[in-house]
């Protein structure tokens, strides 16, 4: 056997072993697709609980929306929409809270939203439309200066 030879069959080998690869990865791919988007198609139509309270910043109690049903997958805005007048801006960042049931942001406080789990309150690190609601969780808008943003008491 020549050198030309073993060179030429240690390529073709080398194409062999790279389009099995590639066969295999697009495959897979295909099939965690399909898996992923049977999964996604059925937990969409799931309904889920989740609690909401609103602070309008004036010093009245904040309004508590307790075992408010979702679909699963809503953001916090679909579930702000679902119970309150919601006026907002989208920009590429999310969208942002301008009023909520006609109180609006104004004199340097804004809406903002803060979380609840087993860790304590965490402030809102992702716009409204990008925060996905699970289940019975609670979560608050707040009404305040983000200077002097507070974890709710």
């Amino acid at each position: 056997m020549t050198d030309k030879t073993f060179l030429m069959n240690k390529w073709i080998l080398v194409a062999l072993v790279v389009l099995c690869w590639a066969l295999a990865a697009s495959f897979m791919a295909g099939y965690y697709y399909y898996q992923y988007s049977d999964l996604s198609s059925k937990v969409k139509g799931q309904s889920i609980t989740a609690n909401l309270g609103i602070s309008y910043g004036n010093g009245s109690a904040t309004r508590w929306l307790n075992e408010t049903k979702i679909n699963s997958g809503s953001t916090l805005l679909d579930l702000t929409r679902l119970v309150a007048s919601v006026n907002y801006t989208e920009s590429l960042s999310g969208a942002s809270v301008n009023a909520i049931d006609g109180v609006p942001s104004s004199g340097g406080k804004y809406w903002l939203w803060w979380s609840y789990s087993s860790y304590g309150w965490t402030f809102g690190q992702v716009a409204c439309d990008r925060y996905v609601v699970g289940e019975n969780e609670t979560v608050v808008w707040y009404l305040e200066a983000f200077a002097n943003a507070q974890p709710p008491s």
